[in-house]
């Protein structure tokens, strides 16, 4: 084999090799940032920044819906995933991907499960823990409860922002009504008497 090919052949699988401990490492050597419980107290989520030593343009940004699929080659504001662990045993229950917060929802979904005695719990938009833990009927009724505050604490602030909107479209509609008006009353009087034909002396 020419030595260039046999180099060329070594480099790449060198590069695969790597980015296959990448996969790996950029946990194992993670350093953590900050720990959120959940409204009922159950769940705790530990926020890592992802340790990396390839180039951030080497990793293809993750999409929360997985029909996107976002190409190679773009620069990630900051790696980081999340940890899910129950608070009365320490126990691990599930991970995000890595992903570019800048690039995700930054929200928590403590509970997107429509199925009783079950939790999916989403982080940033992605999926971290799908699990019978923590989903009791009295968890969830007191997340329910936490939800509950919230939408009525956010409930005059959305009342406020529906009037506005109507206001705004009434104020709208008034003045497309008034353009005609408006159209026909410049047209008179830009129109001289006697139908635009000006009188000879």
């Amino acid at each position: 084999m020419d030595i260039k090919a046999l180099i060329g052949v070594i480099l790449v699988v060198a590069g695969a090799a790597t980015y296959q401990a990448s996969e790996w490492w950029e946990r194992a050597y993670a350093t953590y940032i900050s720990s959120q419980t959940s409204p009922d107290g159950c769940l705790r989520v530990d926020t890592y920044k992802a340790f990396w030593v390839l180039p951030s343009f080497l990793h293809r940004i993750p999409d929360p819906d997985p029909e996107n699929r976002n190409d190679l080659g773009r620069d990630w504001d900051g790696a980081f995933f999340k940890r899910a662990y129950e608070v009365s045993t320490g126990d691990f229950l599930g991970e995000t991907v890595v992903f570019d917060a800048s690039a995700s929802f930054n929200m928590m979904f403590w509970n997107d499960s429509k199925e009783a005695g079950r939790r999916i719990v989403l982080a940033n938009g992605f999926p971290m823990v799908d699990t019978d833990r923590c989903a009791d009927k009295a968890t969830l009724a007191t997340l329910e409860a936490f939800y509950e505050k919230e939408r009525e604490e956010f409930r005059p602030i959305q009342e406020r922002w529906e009037r506005d909107r109507e206001r705004d479209r009434e104020e709208e509609r008034l003045r497309e009504q008034n353009q005609p008006d408006e159209r026909q009353a410049s047209g008179a009087a830009a129109s001289p008497p006697g139908g635009g034909r000006l009188a000879g002396r």
